[in-house]
């Protein structure tokens, strides 16, 4: 937390990708951000969008999410920033 109490949207972003590098399926990316269902749409739509997280298929049980190499570039950035700010 760079400001205060609450997490920034990058600092949420970062939990998002780290989480990603496990190979997820959406319920547990949303519970492992502890956000609201609404905000946490925004912020997997943008990873999405912007090719950072990929969807991969062949999972019986569901779809699973995995960081992409373009993903960890970006969290790679993001946690130079934290540090700096920190």
């Amino acid at each position: 937390m760079i400001f205060g109490n609450k997490r920034s949207e990058i600092e949420i972003l970062a939990q998002m990708l780290n989480s990603a590098k496990n190979k997820v399926k959406k319920t547990n990316l949303l519970y492992s951000t502890n956000i609201s269902y609404s905000n946490f749409i925004k912020y997997f739509n943008f990873l999405l969008e912007k090719e950072f997280i990929e969807e991969k298929d062949g999972n019986p049980s569901g779809k699973i999410y995995n960081i992409t190499i373009k993903g960890e570039k970006f969290l790679d950035c993001i946690n130079t920033l934290l540090k700096e700010l920190k």
